[in-house]
């Protein structure tokens, strides 16, 4: 996949975009309309590395990185907007995903943010919450967030994560009520 350069990887040791403009046969640089921008902070590389490809065959841009420090350099930086996040609530360094979630939430309070934890659980702010997610159940929940805010529908946190767990993990009212007390 890096030698496809298909995404925008940020490894520990910089900042080091891969990304390649498309040409056409005569080399003059074609421009195509922009495209939302899906921030992934994940350690594991082989599924950082599954997620982006999907999402940017699906037409997003993807942005990846492992530690939340330079997520957050990212999410900061006003000349590559970030429109979507995913992060692992547990990351390496001092800021974890939780804090990226809040600094997201600065730039677009509308907007829900799916994080991966130990556990399973509402967030007052409306982002999605899963247990230890796989691959296919986070692109799921992610799908569902974006979708969600394109059709202005209430999003509902439990009903991603019910759609995107294999466990059916608060799945129901019962399981969301004890998950609140």
């Amino acid at each position: 996949m890096r030698a496809a350069a298909i995404y925008h990887d940020f490894v520990d040791a910089g900042l080091d975009e891969l990304g390649v403009s498309n040409a056409s046969a005569e080399g003059i640089i074609t421009r195509h309309p922009p495209r939302e921008c899906i921030l992934i902070i994940e350690t594991d590389a082989a599924f950082r590395n599954s997620i982006a490809q999907v999402l940017w065959e699906t037409g997003y841009e993807v942005l990846t990185t492992t530690t939340g420090e330079q997520a957050f350099r990212l999410l900061r930086d006003w000349r590559q907007p970030i429109d979507w996040l995913y992060s692992q609530a547990t990351l390496p360094g001092l800021i974890d995903g939780w804090i990226l979630a809040d600094q997201h939430h600065d730039n677009h309070p509308d907007r829900s943010v799916v994080i991966g934890a130990r556990e399973a659980r509402l967030s007052a702010r409306g982002d999605v919450v899963l247990n230890e997610p796989p691959p296919a159940a986070t692109l799921d929940a992610v799908r569902y967030v974006t979708t969600s805010a394109r059709s202005q529908e209430p999003l509902d946190p439990a009903g991603a994560t019910r759609r995107a767990s294999p466990h059916g993990i608060l799945g129901g009212p019962s399981e969301r009520a004890d998950c609140l007390a």
